[in-house]
């Protein structure tokens, strides 16, 4: 008993020897290489975390009013990872930059030199995370004001791999050296900076106060008194407030400058705290906040005093910085007539005490409403540019001929769209049948089918844009149920025509049908003109949508002449076609090769069927999920193998007649499918997709890929060659309106067959991308806003951007584009469709900068005469 107890304790010894020495091993790496230190010592990842952290300004030496940027650049393995400065579940990067001195900031805040990878996290309930992968540098533009510039602060950071994530913090303690120039002019805030009280070093205040300055006069826009109506033993609170807005001289044509100065006057023994105050020192700091105002950008990176608050020690170790009697707190904007809309708000945050005493804190909130700038201009001050020329003068107001010409010819056109081919060989089909009966009559049979398509659509369109509007018919068309009737009604006319099954029709039909022959031949006749009308409406509505709204406001006589025109021309080539198959059945030997061409149509029905389940799979899941771009364009090459080798006699169904041998044309059809699938595999699984005609009108009809990301300022948006698209237009307008940039308003849909065309092909040109760059690039969908996965914002999005379509646009055809100011309400621009010729586009898109650029001239001039 006593070996096996001593055995048992040599055991427990060597366990605990391993415990202890394993520690010591994990923990022995090397500590960070510049300076930065871990807030978890001991708990470090394995070496491949440990980041590279460098800080400089660059060039490390300018001159006064040169640029330099600040440069934050954090190196890291390929495995692993930082967050980006956008919120990630509490783990995003933070650059806090407390001090700046002899530099004014540029950009409003740092920019990475990458876009961060956007990664799905399951742990944290689905959250959209932001990681930079390998590293990042992020950069921050000054321009150097004083002959010496420094800046201090700190950045904290996580560095994650698969496995595990440490903290890290770095300080930032730069100084620039500034060269001399050669005389250089004195910008004003140099001249009030040399105007400074010295403070020495020694001094505790010289390491924890901001930069003061002497107060600013100008002109005054506007004024407010602020004071609590709290007592202190019977009288009223020991401090009132007097916001100001003053006007400045300007340095920059067609800009103001103006400073914001909130005056605080303290009576008595009673004091107020500095901006600055350390609250860890039992104090609290007095804190001035301006709300985002469009058209003031700020100049100073914070609030500053007129004077030094004066350093106080109430008790051992503890510093505080107070104000007595009075102080003026100024900060210093820029602003832009053209975008300001005469009114500032923001509130004041303070404590007052006295010796052994304090109130509690209060805030007092201030608007200065001023109109000594020019107002933002209106739809009614601006002008509007259409972008074509064609497009300024609707057809209806040109005289009706004119109207009705372009209905005939937009018919004409209707027919070149790809829903209307799969209904060529449903036609021949059932009108093959109708000429093998007895007492058919090919020309009526053929009329009467025309007619219905005629009415079916007038009918039809007429009723839809009454009860629904002009974003009804993009809505219908666009409706899950209904493109799965379409996809149902072409399945079920394929595998038909494959020799699958028979329709066959009821006893008591065909009982009704044997007395009435004729009245049966007709009633098959509509049911097949109402067919074809559905079909064919989802490429048709984009017609049918402009000129059908004013149905919807009541000029209904001119939206049921132009449906007739339309339909008339649509429909008329049918006409001839339901004759085609009484002309066919004289010609020789004409069962077998029939057999082969419903065949072939059987096959062209299942992969058009495709379509319309890929638009109803896009309407459901608001991007592709189950039919997306590679499964349809897949099946499409399947199915054109597949009917070229069937037509070369490779394989025989059960209703095809046997033949040693093919013909010329049946030889060539049979090449054209192969030669088609062909094509779609060099697209599909080849390096270089190919750059024609076709290809490009394929990718269009094929369905939608999307590249979606959640933008810091956009929120959610969509990638079209590496240009980011806002899907918030509100959120857009916002952004707009802080960087004081013109808006491209895109109006488009997911199943929009000519947007996706100017998207893959009339976007991308050079000439085009550098003018989109210019602008906040929006686009507004009508139909389902892709990968929004806010049900009810996406269902109020959906509702603005149909409702701002309709008004401005006057219908619902898609594509339709326009330039706007950047509060989102003046149209400076627009453009309707796709490009209908070379160099269109891009002049639409010059016309909308230029009138940008004539609208803020007009307000900065209307401003300087005010002044």
């Amino acid at each position: 008993m006593i070996n096996r107890m001593q055995r048992s304790s040599a055991w427990c010894w060597i366990i605990c020897l391993a415990w202890l020495l394993m520690p010591t091993y994990a923990i022995a790496q090397p500590g960070n290489l510049l300076g930065g230190k871990s807030l978890l010592p001991g708990l470090d990842s394995p070496t491949s975390l440990e980041p590279t952290i460098v800080t400089r300004l660059v060039p490390a030496t300018a001159a006064v009013g040169e640029i330099v940027t600040l440069e934050i650049r954090i190196g890291l393995g390929p495995e692993a990872y930082v967050y980006s400065q956008n919120p990630n579940v509490g783990a995003e990067t933070r650059i806090n930059i407390k001090q700046v001195t002899g530099l004014e900031p540029i950009d409003g805040r740092f920019i990475p030199d990458k876009e961060p990878k956007t990664v799905i996290e399951p742990l944290f309930d689905n959250a959209k995370l932001e990681k930079f992968y390998g590293g990042v540098t992020w950069s921050r533009k000054y321009r150097v004001t004083a002959p010496q510039a420094s800046v201090s602060g700190q950045i904290n950071f996580q560095v994650c791999d698969e496995a595990t994530c440490n903290p890290f913090e770095e300080p930032i303690q730069l100084t620039l050296k500034v060269a001399e120039a050669n005389a250089p002019t004195p910008s004003l805030k140099m001249l009030l900076e040399e105007a400074e009280p010295s403070v020495s070093r020694d001094d505790p205040a010289a390491k924890v106060t901001e930069t003061s300055r002497p107060r600013l006069t100008g002109t005054l826009l506007a004024s407010q008194t602020l004071r609590s109506d709290r007592e202190v033993g019977g009288d009223k609170e020991p401090i009132s407030f007097e916001a100001e807005l003053l006007e400045l001289p300007s340095q920059e044509e067609g800009l103001s400058e103006v400073v914001l100065a909130i005056r605080g006057r303290i009576e008595g023994k009673w004091h107020l705290y500095a901006l600055d105050q350390d609250p860890k020192m039992f104090a609290l700091p007095t804190v001035i906040k301006v709300e985002e105002t469009v058209g003031l950008t700020p100049i100073d990176a914070q609030f500053l005093p007129d004077h030094a608050p004066e350093v106080t020690h109430p008790l051992e170790d503890v510093t505080q910085l107070v104000h007595h009697g009075e102080v003026t707190w100024q900060r210093r904007y820029r602003l832009d007539p053209a975008l300001f809309s005469g009114s500032v708000t923001g509130s004041i945050r303070y404590q007052v005490c006295e010796d052994g005493s304090c109130l509690p804190p209060h805030t007092l909130s201030f608007q200065l409403n001023t109109s000594a700038v020019a107002p933002l201009p209106t739809t009614e001050t601006a002008s509007t540019v259409a972008g074509p020329v064609e497009e300024e003068l609707p057809p209806h107001k040109r005289g009706l001929i004119p109207f009705l010409i372009t209905g005939i010819l937009f018919g004409y056109l209707a027919l070149l769209t790809p829903c209307v081919f799969p209904m060529i060989p449903i036609t021949i089909s059932f009108f093959l049948k109708q000429a093998e009966k007895e007492h058919h009559n090919p020309i009526g049979m053929a009329s009467l089918y025309c007619f219905g398509i005629i009415g079916t659509f007038t009918l039809i369109g007429v009723l839809t844009a009454a009860v629904f509007g002009s974003a009804g018919l993009n809505t219908f068309a666009n409706n899950v149920w209904f493109n799965l009737f379409l996809a149902a009604v072409l399945l079920f006319f394929g595998f038909n025509m494959l020799g699958l099954f028979e329709i066959r029709v009821p006893s008591w039909l065909l009982t009704w049908s044997s007395t009435k022959e004729r009245s049966g031949g007709v009633i098959g006749v509509l049911f097949m003109a109402f067919t074809f009308t559905l079909v064919s409406f989802t490429c048709t509505f984009a017609f049918v949508g402009f000129l059908l709204p004013m149905a919807a406001r009541g000029e209904f006589y001119w939206p049921i002449l132009g449906m007739l025109a339309f339909s008339t021309a649509f429909a008329s080539p049918f006409f001839f076609l339901a004759l085609f198959p009484s002309y066919l059945k004289k010609m020789p030997k004409s069962g077998g090769w029939m057999n082969n061409v419903k065949v072939t149509c059987g096959l062209v029905e299942l992969g058009a069927a495709f379509k319309f389940l890929s638009v109803a799979d896009v309407s459901w899941f608001s991007e592709p999920f189950l039919f997306d771009y590679s499964l349809v364009m897949t099946a499409w090459m399947v199915i054109g193998v597949i009917t070229g080798m069937y037509l070369l006699g490779m394989f025989r169904l059960p209703h095809d007649s046997p033949t040693d041998h093919i013909g010329v044309v049946r030889l060539g059809f049979a090449l054209s499918f192969l030669g088609f699938s062909a094509y779609l595999a060099a697209g599909i699984f080849g390096t270089q997709k190919p750059d024609g005609f076709l290809w490009q009108q394929i990718v269009a009809f094929a369905p939608p890929t999307y590249e979606t990301k959640q933008d810091i300022d956009l929120g959610p948006a969509v990638t079209h060659d590496e240009l980011l698209y806002a899907l918030d237009v509100d959120q857009a307008i916002e952004h707009a309106r802080s960087r004081n940039q013109p808006l491209f308003f895109d109006f488009t849909g997911t199943n929009c067959i000519n947007c996706r065309f100017m998207e893959i092909n009339v976007f991308p040109k050079e000439e085009n991308r550098e003018l989109l760059e210019q602008f906040v690039r929006v686009q507004l969908y009508t139909d389902t806003i892709p990968a929004m996965q806010d049900a009810q914002r996406s269902t109020e999005l959906l509702t603005k951007n149909r409702t701002l379509q309709s008004e401005w646009f006057n219908d619902a055809t898609l594509p339709a584009y326009a330039v706007v100011t950047p509060d989102g309400k003046t149209i400076l621009g627009s453009y309707k469709g796709s490009e209908r010729s070379q160099g269109q586009f891009n002049r639409f898109l010059k016309t909308g900068l230029e009138e940008w650029q004539r609208v803020k001239a007009t307000a900065s001039r209307n401003s300087s005469t005010r002044r």
